[in-house]
């Protein structure tokens, strides 16, 4: 009966401190080891609703890759008129993990962002913000490969 008890307060404890409002519950992989990889952004959303044309930023559009290296490094890669461009900068976990905040050049101008992680399971990440103009962005991101090195 004790063990019943305590596993089920384990359970609850355990599933109430789900940290993204759309999930994962549950994970037995680090959040740093998740989000170290390559990721492409798939969706944008501006206030709510799906958009192609439009994008915070040419380096947060749509098949824009994110590389997120161990060592907190960012590399992205997005197109322009065009021609492939490439910025780099800096991110780290804030508010327990909850957020990304991340440092890069938006093609000639610095620019800091606090994303709130909506959704981040193993193969898809969701970042949100609000723009200085009090526009709500989503952008989604799959995940296309990842940089943590398998234990042999």
């Amino acid at each position: 009966m004790k063990k019943s008890i305590l596993t089920i307060i384990g359970l609850l404890l355990l599933l109430s401190g789900c940290k993204y409002e759309e999930g994962p519950f549950l994970s037995f992989t680090s959040a740093e080891k998740r989000l170290r990889g390559v990721w492409s952004v798939s969706n944008v959303y501006k206030n709510g609703e799906e958009t192609t044309t439009e994008s915070p930023t040419v380096v947060e559009s749509q098949n824009a890759i994110y590389e997120f290296y161990k060592n907190k490094i960012l590399l992205i890669s997005y197109m322009h008129d065009g021609i492939l461009n490439k910025s780099s900068g800096s991110w780290a976990f804030g508010d327990k993990k909850k957020t990304i905040e991340a440092v890069f050049t938006n093609q000639y101008y610095p620019l800091t962002r606090e994303y709130e992680i909506v959704k981040f399971k193993s193969n898809e990440l969701k970042l949100r913000f609000t723009d200085d103009d009090g526009v709500e962005w989503t952008l989604v991101l799959g995940l296309e490969y990842s940089l943590v090195p398998y234990d042999m």
